[in-house]
C-alpha cells in the first residue's frame, strides 16, 4: 500500500487524463505529472486519476488498483434499451411471496449499491441488511406504537404545537396531511395483527444509515431498488420505518444500527406476489428548457 501521492513516472505515458480529471487540481501536467505539494491535502481520494490513468501509474495513500479498482466492461449493443426497459418496467411491490430471499440475491444488491456515486468522500453510508421476516414481523408493534402516540399528540390541542416543533413544519405538514391518517385508519388492524401497512409482510429489508442527513442515501436507494427488479424481486423505499427505527431504542437494538447514526431510508424486498400488466406514466412537477 503506497504511503504518498506519486506518480510513477518509468511508466507514465503523459497523456495527462490524471490532471485533466482530477476534481481538486491537485495534479500539474506538462512534460512530467506531478502532485502539488501545497494542494496534495486537498485530495478527496475519490480515486478519478487512477481510474483514469491507462498504464497504472499513479499512486494515492489508502488505494490500490488491486485492492479497489476494477477493469470497466466495454460498452456493448442494446444497453440503451436494456437501461429503459428495466427503468420503465419498475414497480414499487408491497405485496411479497411467502418465500425467503437468497442472501446471494441480496449480495447481488449490495454489491450493486456500492456502485452508486457518491456526492463527496470518504462514503459515510452504512447498511443492514435483515434476511428474517419473523424479525422484521416482530418489530411492526413496536413501530405501530410510536404511530399511535404521534396520531394522539396531533390530535390533542394542547401538545399539537410541541408536536409541530418537534418534528419541523414541513415534516408535520407531511405527517398531518397524509402519514397520519393513513396510519390512524389501519392503526386498529395493525394493532390487531390483521395486516402490516408497515413492513408489507417482507422477507427482507435493507436499512441505510449515516451520522448525518446524506443525499448519497438516496442515491444507493435508487440503485438497490433497479438492482432488486434486475434480478426478479419486488422492492420498495417505505418511508414509515426509518424515524420509528431512529427514535426507538428497542428497535435500534434490534437492528444493530450503531449509536450516532440516523436511519434515513429503507427497502423492503421480496418476491412479488402479483404481476403488473402495465406502468404508469409521470410528468416532472415543472419542466424548463433553456437552450
Amino acid at each position: 500500500m503506497p504511503t504518498t501521492h506519486s506518480v510513477d513516472l518509468s511508466t507514465c505515458k503523459k497523456c495527462h487524463l490524471c490532471a485533466e480529471v482530477c476534481p481538486a487540481g491537485i495534479i500539474q501536467a506538462d512534460d512530467t505529472a506531478r502532485f502539488l505539494d501545497n494542494r496534495v491535502h486537498l485530495c478527496i481520494r475519490c480515486g478519478q486519476c487512477m481510474a483514469a490513468c491507462p498504464t497504472k501509474s499513479i499512486s494515492i495513500e489508502g488505494l490500490s488498483y488491486e485492492k479497489d479498482f476494477f477493469e470497466l466492461p466495454q460498452r456493448q449493443e442494446g444497453w440503451q434499451e436494456a437501461f429503459y426497459g428495466l427503468i420503465s418496467s419498475r414497480r414499487s411491490i408491497r405485496n411479497f411471496q411467502d418465500k425467503p430471499v437468497p442472501r446471494e440475491l441480496l449480495e447481488k444488491i449490495v454489491r450493486a449499491i456500492t456502485f452508486a456515486p457518491p456526492g463527496f468522500t470518504p462514503l459515510t453510508v452504512e447498511l443492514t441488511v435483515i434476511n428474517n421476516r419473523e424479525l422484521i414481523r416482530s418489530a411492526v408493534p413496536q413501530m405501530a406504537k410510536m404511530y399511535d402516540s404521534l396520531i394522539k399528540m396531533q390530535a390533542n390541542p394542547l401538545m399539537r404545537p410541541v408536536f409541530k416543533l418537534m418534528v419541523g413544519k414541513e415534516n408535520y405538514q407531511v405527517l398531518s396531511g397524509h402519514v397520519l391518517p393513513l396510519m390512524k385508519a389501519r392503526m386498529p388492524a395493525l394493532k390487531a395483527g390483521a395486516e402490516d401497512t408497515i413492513a408489507r409482510g417482507a422477507p427482507a429489508m435493507i436499512l441505510f444509515h449515516a451520522p448525518a442527513h446524506n443525499e448519497d442515501i438516496f442515491i444507493a436507494l435508487a440503485f438497490g431498488l433497479l438492482a432488486a427488479h434486475s434480478l426478479g424481486l419486488g422492492a420498495c423505499a417505505i418511508g414509515l420505518i426509518p424515524p420509528a427505527i431512529s427514535r426507538d431504542p428497542k428497535l435500534r437494538k434490534l437492528f444493530q444500527i450503531p449509536k450516532g447514526n440516523m436511519v434515513l431510508s429503507s427497502m423492503l424486498l421480496g418476491y412479488p406476489k402479483y404481476k403488473y400488466s402495465r406502468g404508469i406514466k409521470r410528468s416532472p412537477a415543472g419542466l424548463t428548457w433553456i437552450e
